[in-house]
């Protein structure tokens, strides 16, 4: 398998499996309720606004709101550069430190 460097830009399919000393991880749902502070560091999305269409999109559904903030992210929407680093740090500050 091939490592991940910090300033690589992430995929989709990485961030919906991604490799962890505990197996793979899919991080939409690994990051579950937490996405409203997700969001906000992620998609600079001081607001809220954002994320709170997301929310009514999703019908509130967590996983699926996450997978909505890393597509829109992924696309070049919010905190630059889109990179594994970028990704690491809005992980550590909403608390999943053993994710990042």
């Amino acid at each position: 398998t091939a490592t991940l460097g910090l300033d690589d830009r992430p995929t989709l399919p990485q961030i919906l499996s991604f490799p962890s000393s505990n197996g793979n991880i899919n991080l939409p749902q690994r990051i579950g309720n937490k996405y409203k502070s997700f969001g906000v560091l992620l998609l600079n999305d001081e607001n809220g606004a954002r994320v709170g269409a997301f929310e009514t999109a999703n019908s509130r559904n967590p996983e699926a709101i996450n997978f909505d903030i890393f597509r829109d992210w992924l696309q070049g929407s919010g905190a630059q550069p889109v990179t594994w680093r970028t990704l690491v740090m809005a992980l550590q500050k909403i608390g999943l430190s053993e994710v990042a």
